[in-house]
């Protein structure tokens, strides 16, 4: 689909599985069939647009039973909403950075981002950084395994092999960093709690 619409399936794919399409663009970017420029501004999209979404939702919960019912009726954040309120307020960062990464748990703090209201523009300004450096980190190993691809090519039988074990390293390494952000997220609200 990348192959054949490019920029046009670009941003729905971005915002279902950005970082995922982000490392098969920046391979493509080095086959010359993406530009990075426009790729990453798509890619940027991609992400940001979802995650506005996700901070209205949360920001317009209290007037709509429909949000209340479906998106927080089971939410940890509902029954945990001064804690979370206080991660907002005290450790914005932190908590943008690690929530992004903590994959699965990202949507939740999203929106619980807008249940706390803190304001639109404190939420773009610390998650465009986030994002940039996210997707900017993804594209250029893909971009590198794309590299290291055609060198494997020329050199080694078993490029197949090698590429299939870079993927499966770059995997373990965003899974250990997202379990690493799961924990630290944990650690904040620990922390939190101990203090009340």
């Amino acid at each position: 689909m990348l192959l054949k619409y490019k920029y046009l399936i670009l941003f729905p794919l971005a915002a279902v599985e950005g970082p995922l399409i982000a490392l098969v663009v920046g391979f493509l970017v080095y086959s010359g069939i993406f530009d990075f420029r426009i790729a990453f501004i798509v890619l940027l999209f991609g992400d940001i647009v979802p995650d506005t979404i996700y901070y209205f939702i949360g920001y317009f919960s209290d007037q709509s039973k429909f949000i209340q019912k479906h998106f927080l009726n089971s939410n940890f954040f509902a029954k945990h909403s001064m804690i979370v309120k206080r991660l907002w307020t005290e450790h914005t960062f932190k908590t943008m950075f690690f929530g992004k990464l903590a994959y699965g748990m990202a949507i939740p703090f999203l929106i619980s981002a807008g249940i706390v209201k803190i304001t639109y523009r404190r939420f773009i300004a610390y998650t465009l950084p986030i994002s940039i450096f996210q997707y900017g980190l993804i594209m250029t190993i893909g971009y590198y395994m794309g590299n290291s691809y055609e060198l494997a090519l020329k050199y080694i039988n078993y490029a197949y092999l090698l590429m299939a074990v870079l993927v499966v390293l770059l995997i373990f390494v965003y899974i250990s960093i997202t379990k690493y952000a799961k924990r630290e997220i944990i650690s904040m609200e620990k922390i939190h709690d101990h203090r009340k």
